[in-house]
């Protein structure tokens, strides 16, 4: 099983962008809607340019376990920042985009999972985690209210 949960992990860290155009996809097909589409696509690019941001000032370092890895020496600088987290911060306002429809639970649930993942090979600290998560929760929540 570990095996298994830390090959899904190096993918989530290798192939971010295909794990959320999947998880768009999953969400457009059970709710083919115009404003969700728009909803999707203009706050997971918000959600992305916070977190992303906020690692321009804060420039906290990955734990040093996963700066060893080829694919942090060969990445762009701003990659190999941790705080806060934005693998969390985008898979938890997918979740919080759909706050109160039979999709918030699933999608919580891999939320959840796809931080451990973060923590499970050490791309990241706790608090990195913890903020993203509140960001996209924030955001994802926000908008889903409109």
């Amino acid at each position: 099983m570990k095996d298994y949960f830390r090959k899904f992990s190096f993918l989530v860290e290798y192939y971010p962008i295909e794990l959320f155009t999947l998880e768009m996809l999953a969400i457009i097909l059970i709710r083919p809607e115009l404003k969700l589409l728009v909803f999707l696509v203009l706050g997971l690019g918000f959600t992305i340019g916070v977190s992303e941001g906020i690692k321009l000032f804060t420039r906290e370092r990955r734990p040093k376990t996963a700066l060893e890895r080829k694919f942090y020496r060969n990445t762009f600088k701003l990659n190999r920042r941790s705080f806060p987290s934005t693998h969390s911060a985008s898979v938890s306002f997918f979740a919080f985009l759909l706050w109160g429809t039979p999709l918030f639970i699933p999608l919580f649930i891999f939320a959840l999972i796809v931080m451990y993942s973060r923590l499970y090979i050490k791309s990241h600290y706790p608090r990195d985690i913890i903020v993203g998560a509140l960001i996209g929760a924030v955001i994802g929540y926000a908008i889903s209210a409109l």
